[in-house]
């Protein structure tokens, strides 16, 4: 597999080969990673292979980084793909593009997955490896079916594209009563309802709606806590709103939360909240329907597809309106904050890991025997 991100990092691109690594690894299956190597201070995977980051600046604006990561992808790419059967594309970087173009070269079948921004974001060019990846690959996976309607529409046009919602890791469970309060004293939190928003610090993750929607919300709930795990370029504005706006005491900035102790914060919480301006699926909403939580969403892609698929427990409020959000917020908090058990057992049926596990095994296997698989 080929990502640009592994956990810790929380991007949607890091879940997806970790969890199918971890389930294929169950089943007898052999998987190797090549990945961009960890930002400073995170740990390094003793088995993962791991290419330069691209620098920035003058690098950059002459293409010596493209340069420089199509050779280091070379030189990993004999014994990365020594023995594969099949390669999965996570996502598009140059990085992406040229293992894809080497994979290709030597005769494997590559699979590659379309998380959201690299459809949302898309320009033809005239000269364009991006429409060669989609073009050439075995299947073409996306995230959301609103994702491959628009891939559609811009042009990029895969020969089999498929639907594969994300997984939700077993660890997001409903929390029992004690462990809710348990969450809760080791958080240092009294009584009061608590929000939860869990996504990188980008202005297209609107979480400066959601912070300036708070004092609307404290006026109705005044001991209400709102927690954004997360961290990215947004961070000091974010920083100086909470200030400018006299938050710093029900809004606090987490930073980034590692995955395995992100279930602590869900059992905490009374309400996870979604302000995005753009998203094609939200993990982190199904991973808070998953652990027992309603969800408020704004009306991006990924809220409307995920209403439609948990109709009872996800809320859609208009794109980057502070007044209605809280007001759904408040709305929400009134009606309880439980999630209902049709939606747990869909999550269950549907966007465990088994089953996506199972679903990428099926379209590699077609992959390798050359048949593919078609949209459903």
């Amino acid at each position: 597999m080929v990502t640009p991100h592994l956990p810790p990092d929380q991007a949607a691109n890091a879940l997806l080969p970790q969890l199918l690594r971890e389930g294929l690894s169950c089943e007898g299956h052999e998987v190797r990673l090549l990945s961009f190597e960890p930002l400073e201070g995170q740990p390094r995977q003793g088995d993962v292979r791991y290419i330069r980051r691209p620098r920035n600046g003058l690098a950059r604006t002459l293409r010596l980084s493209s340069i420089e990561t199509g050779i280091s992808v070379w030189r990993e790419s004999r014994a990365f793909f020594e023995g594969a059967d099949v390669v999965h594309v996570h996502s598009n970087t140059f990085m992406n593009q040229a293992a894809a173009f080497l994979a290709h070269r030597r005769g494997l079948p590559f699979i590659l997955t379309h998380y959201g921004t690299e459809i949302w974001h898309y320009r033809k060019r005239a000269l364009d490896p991006f429409l060669w990846m989609n073009e050439s690959a075995a299947t073409v996976t996306y995230y959301s079916r609103l994702l491959l309607e628009r891939s559609l529409e811009l042009g990029v046009v895969p020969r089999k594209p498929v639907v594969v919602y994300p997984p939700v890791d077993e660890r997001f469970q409903p929390p029992t009563p004690d462990e809710k309060r348990r969450a809760r004293r080791a958080l240092g939190l009294e009584d009061g309802p608590v929000l939860l928003n869990v996504k990188r610090l980008h202005p297209l993750a609107g979480q400066t709606f959601l912070v300036e929607a708070m004092p609307e919300i404290l006026r109705l709930h005044p001991k209400a806590k709102l927690f954004i795990a997360g961290e990215g370029e947004a961070r000091k504005d974010l920083e100086e709103r909470v200030g400018s706006l006299g938050l710093a005491r029900a809004v606090t900035l987490l930073g980034l939360v590692d995955n395995r102790e992100l279930p602590r914060y869900y059992h905490a919480s009374d309400l996870f909240v979604l302000p995005s301006r753009l998203e094609a699926f939200p993990t982190v909403a199904a991973e808070a329907l998953a652990s027992g939580l309603r969800v408020v969403s704004a009306d991006h892609p990924g809220g409307i597809e995920l209403q439609g698929l948990f109709p009872e427990d996800v809320d859609l409020v208009p794109r980057e309106q502070i007044e209605p959000l809280a007001r759904a917020v408040v709305t929400a908090l009134s009606r309880g904050s439980a999630s209902s058990a049709k939606t747990r057992e869909r999550i269950e049926i549907e966007l465990r890991p088994k089953a996506a596990v199972e679903t990428y095994l099926a379209i590699y296997r077609s992959a390798i025997h050359g048949d593919g698989l078609a949209a459903d």
